[in-house]
């Protein structure tokens, strides 16, 4: 496989610590790489200006288009930890049309693994000791498969992805929107009831086209993502998993995460937590956002336990 770097450039920046008034200057290395078929991908690698580390936390968001640079400070904790940080943006992030028509799970899952393998090889000569996946929402769907795949992952957290497969999911959050009496995205989209969602399923099997589109994706999209589970995957890993949903989160059921805790119990190294007054943004029921508390209280403490 030939891959083409296509430009290089150091970008200094200036990014502090939530909550914190010390400042850390990362200097930021902006990879553009060409994969084996062409196509450009984009990630950001932040260290401190005296060189890079041994120890990788690589930053993997949700299911949006919006540039990673809009998390750039995400994980700036870390650092103080002897970790550098890769950002890595999404494949036509800044083309809508060529994003629709190629995001699914398995570009995604494939696009990572590309940038780590690529990183691991040139910018650490293969010398990286440790990897730490922060993922959240759809970004979590790739955490089980990419720790099993890499043996370099040594830990992961994981906020607001659920545990059942996104059908499920789906099944849960329209009966929540029934019973509760709240106008969600599923009753916004005209799917009133679950003969409207299995029908809606139905047409996606039939059609894993691009051109087609329901919630914002391609029936491509969704062909890809409701109906994987990653549960024979996740019964083999034994590295530290952390989890984390907020109690009112109205885009992922908290039952599928109270699932994985009923179903993993016997594995000591997930941990748990739902927080009931945060929403899937983690911000409260008075608008406040709740993140920062979250790495305090929640974060920092599980990363030093397992050390």
């Amino acid at each position: 496989m030939k891959t083409k770097i296509l430009f290089l450039i150091i970008i200094p920046l200036s990014l502090y610590f939530y909550g914190c008034s010390t400042s850390i200057s990362l200097g930021i290395q902006t990879f553009n790489v060409a994969n084996e078929n062409g196509d450009s991908l984009t990630f950001y690698l932040g260290s401190k200006e005296d060189g890079l580390s041994n120890k990788l936390l690589v930053m993997i968001q949700g299911s949006g288009n919006e540039s990673i640079k809009r998390r750039f400070g995400w994980g700036i904790e870390a650092v103080s930890l002897g970790y550098d940080i890769l950002y890595l943006e999404k494949y036509a992030f800044n083309d809508s049309l060529l994003f629709m028509q190629s995001d699914c799970r398995e570009r995604r899952l494939g696009d990572i693994q590309f940038a780590l393998n690529y990183i691991e090889k040139n910018a650490y000569k293969n010398s990286l000791d440790e990897i730490f996946l922060f993922a959240d929402s759809e970004g979590g769907a790739f955490v089980p498969e990419l720790a099993y795949n890499n043996k370099l992952v040594k830990r992961a957290i994981i906020l607001a992805t659920g545990g059942y497969e996104q059908s499920k999911q789906f099944e849960i959050l329209l009966e929540k929107e029934k019973n509760e009496n709240y106008i969600g995205f599923l009753t916004a989209s005209g799917i009133l009831s679950k003969e409207d969602l299995q029908k809606q399923y139905g047409l996606i099997k039939d059609n894993p086209s691009s051109g087609q589109l329901w919630l914002g994706h391609s029936y491509k999209y969704w062909n890809s993502f409701l109906w994987y589970n990653p549960e024979n995957i996740i019964e083999k890993l034994d590295i530290p998993i952390l989890h984390i949903i907020g109690g009112r989160d109205r885009s992922v059921p908290v039952e599928s995460i109270e699932y994985l805790m009923k179903k993993y119990n016997h594995k000591k190294n997930l941990e748990f937590h739902i927080i009931p007054d945060l929403d899937h943004s983690f911000t409260d029921s008075n608008g406040n956002k709740q993140f920062n508390k979250v790495l305090k209280e929640i974060v920092l403490p599980w990363y030093k336990s397992k050390n």
